[in-house]
């Protein structure tokens, strides 16, 4: 008995530790809650403070995170160069991640995929790219925007060609990149380049990309298109182009195209809004052979987009509302779905190391040990719900064609009023700016 009772009490102290110690491990959200808090109310110094606090700064296992909070709060800040050098980071970091160390891999497998370094979502490592094309558009910096809204694609190729054909993201390509850079190679003129463009995101919104967008195809991207012929004067591709969205492009000629394009310029805004949905855990338990079994998936539920009031107000020329381009929530969640096959494969093979522990410690040590190892591994079988919790939830772009001159604008995210400005539009020119709520 004297040998009998200090194991025990050894056993029972363990499990109480292991479980007590997992119960009270708060979760990244739990973490950074005030700094979500602090950046919903515009208090980005404060959000920036409360990230510092959280310790998410100081763990190496979410070193990809920190870089990608801290530079959306800089963003905000109005400090670009501190967020870009951060997003560059980030990016590498990313490249770097994807060879996983040999010990983060076996405390994933041992532990949960939470327990190993961070590597981002795939949606999260594209949206690297459109937050720095966006800031660079707000800067004024066009030729370096345009660099990034193709990097975008070239990252999400890239991304696939890692999986086998039946698990790839549905998510392999992306129109508002596509957008993006067809309305900076039509700022520049390059009418040949805004073209391709213009057709390759007037396609994917008419077709994969169509679930990932609120409303219809936007009505810029075939409008672009459409000018952007007539200046080339491609009258072959007009005429199919102008039956099928008539109701956009009503009965205006080749000509009369061509002489509007060459009259008038355009103001454009590129507005984020909101914040993506967070992941949350879907667990399930089930009893097989002896032992609890647990099973933990991330999952991200779309939410609904408030986008009331986004736009631009033109003094003497009324209000022009902004068209929905990418709804990251969709994305995010398609992302995350493409991804469950995968999961699935790999904790199947962890839970089946668990199982075998908890039997080999049952095995030495007795049925008290084996309960304590079991309690153990199911609850450390946990879903990663780590996320750029900062990163927009939609895009939007505001196009307001007007004829030269000088105009008083107002621009509305949500609601909310960004900017207000004199803006001097020029003859066949476009007036790029960004906008956030």
């Amino acid at each position: 008995m004297s040998r009998f009772m200090p194991d025990r009490f050894v056993e029972v102290t363990i499990m109480a530790a292991l479980v007590g110690g997992l119960v009270s491990c708060a979760s990244y959200t739990d973490e950074t809650r005030k700094m979500n808090e602090a950046y919903s109310a515009g208090n980005y110094d404060g959000a920036l403070d409360s990230l510092k606090k959280s310790g998410v700064m100081e763990r190496t296992q979410d070193r990809l995170l920190w870089r990608l909070e801290a530079a959306t709060i800089f963003d905000r800040k109005g400090q670009p160069e501190k967020s870009r050098n951060l997003w560059f980071e980030a990016d590498q970091l990313v490249d770097e991640l994807y060879t996983v160390s040999i010990s983060s891999t076996a405390t994933s497998f041992i532990m949960s995929d939470a327990s190993a370094d961070y590597e981002g979502e795939d949606y999260e490592k594209v949206a690297i790219h459109s937050m720095l094309a966006h800031q660079y558009i707000g800067i004024g910096k066009l030729d370096e925007a345009r660099v990034e809204a193709r990097k975008i694609n070239n990252k999400l190729a890239q991304i696939n060609e890692k999986y086998d054909e039946d698990n790839k993201n549905k998510y392999g390509e992306d129109a508002h990149a596509r957008y993006l850079s067809a309305m900076i190679y039509e700022a520049r003129g390059e009418w040949d380049s805004a073209i391709i463009d213009y057709s390759k995101a007037l396609e994917l919104y008419e077709g994969s990309f169509g679930r990932y967008i609120k409303g219809p195809v936007p009505s810029g991207v075939v409008m672009g298109l459409y000018r952007t012929l007539s200046v080339r004067n491609r009258t072959e591709r007009l005429k199919p182009l102008a039956e099928k969205y008539k109701n956009l492009l009503g009965k205006e000629s080749v000509a009369q195209a061509a002489e509007s394009e060459r009259g008038n310029g355009e103001i454009v805004v590129i507005h984020e809004l909101g914040r993506v949905a967070k992941k949350v855990a879907k667990d399930f338990v089930l009893p097989i052979s002896g032992q609890i079994v647990r099973f933990s998936f991330p999952e991200l539920l779309p939410r609904p987009v408030y986008d009331a009031g986004t736009g631009v107000e033109i003094h003497g020329k009324g209000f022009f509302r902004a068209e929905n381009t990418a709804y990251m929530d969709a994305i995010a969640s398609d992302v995350l779905e493409s991804r469950r096959g995968r999961m699935v494969a790999k904790q199947m093979t962890r839970l089946l190391a668990k199982g075998q522990l908890t039997y080999q410690v049952e095995k030495n040590f007795g049925p008290l040990a084996g309960l304590a190892a079991n309690i153990f591994t199911a609850a450390t079988e946990t879903a990663d719900t780590r996320s750029w919790t900062t990163l927009p939830q939609a895009f939007y772009v505001t196009r307001a064609r007007v004829a030269p001159g000088d105009y008083q604008i107002v621009v509305k995210t949500n609601g909310r009023v960004n900017v207000t400005k004199h803006v001097a539009v020029k003859k066949g020119q476009i007036e790029m700016l960004r906008a956030w709520d």
